[in-house]
């Protein structure tokens, strides 16, 4: 099992991505100069040892992120499934490109939680894409073990994380491979909320209860004091100081643990700026666009 798939990291950027809609601050002004500065929302391109091809969320950035994905741009990767977390925007904001008036794919199975499922189904734009073969959709218990497609080379499971329930849950997605497990956790809302629903002590300890080898995990937020004028409580995250505190230094038989779903204002997006170096000294990493994972 999981001879030959890999895991691209296709976007690392919070919901919004970078440049985000409106937003007059110098790391966007920048971004929308500079098509290199550009980062997009967060995202997984995973192929199958069959060569099949699955995606984890699906964003507004689509069309770019599968131009990344593909190594001869010549004939683009389609994906044959999504997987989604949750139904904040960012995370689903793409699907209507494989509708009609865009990609018009047919049957496109796209797997989520069982609650969300249904919330899902009841979007009008949903109903007519599952109407006209677009998609399928499907639901997956908690902790339950699938293969999105048979003889992919791999399962993914959903895990319960504790995050803004206003739309539906909010599920981390475990990448399961031969020898290998990635943990995808973009959204949570505190450390010490996911550690308590999970009865764990610490980081460490929830790592090892599903056997993960590397862990891309929520680091929307370098510091409390990151937005001003807004009451960042309303959007809670564990911040990057609060993760490196808790984490302290990589020791040797740690999991490899990259932070991503980067805010706009989140200082980590700039190569060289101190935030990014204390995580990269202490032995972590910050998730870059293109990154390829083996399983």
């Amino acid at each position: 099992m999981a001879a030959g798939v890999s895991v691209t990291i296709l976007g690392t950027a919070q919901d919004g991505g970078i440049p985000q809609a409106g937003c007059s601050c110098e790391r966007c002004k920048e971004a929308h100069k500079d098509l290199e500065l550009r980062k997009y929302p967060v995202s997984l391109g995973i192929l199958g040892a069959d060569g099949s091809k699955h995606i984890v969320e699906v964003t507004k950035n689509l069309c770019e992120q599968l131009m990344i994905w593909t190594p001869d741009a010549n004939e683009l990767f389609i994906p044959e499934t999504v997987s989604i977390t949750h139904l904040h925007l960012g995370h689903v904001e793409g699907i209507g490109q494989f509708g009609k008036p865009v990609m018009a794919l047919k049957e496109v199975d796209i797997f989520l939680s069982r609650d969300n499922k249904n919330i899902f189904d009841g979007r009008s734009d949903i109903e007519l894409m599952i109407k006209e073969n677009n998609i399928k959709t499907h639901s997956k218990d908690f902790y339950q073990s699938f293969e999105p497609k048979e003889g992919c080379g791999f399962s993914l499971q959903f895990i319960p994380i504790p995050h803004r329930s206003e739309l539906g849950d909010t599920a981390a997605i475990i990448i399961k491979g031969n020898e290998k497990n990635i943990l995808f956790m973009p959204d949570q809302d505190s450390w010490e909320e996911t550690l308590e629903h999970y009865s764990k002590e610490n980081i460490r300890d929830f790592l090892k209860m599903f056997d993960i080898n590397e862990a891309l995990i929520d680091g929307t937020f370098w510091s409390m004091e990151e937005l001003p004028g807004r009451n960042i409580s309303e959007i809670p995250h564990p911040t990057i100081q609060k993760s490196l505190q808790l984490l302290g230094r990589k020791m040797e038989d740690d999991p490899r643990i990259s932070f991503l779903h980067l805010n706009h204002s989140n200082p980590v997006n700039d190569i060289g700026s101190k935030q990014r170096k204390l995580v990269e000294v202490n032995g972590w990493k910050i998730s870059e666009i293109g990154d390829v994972l083996k399983l």
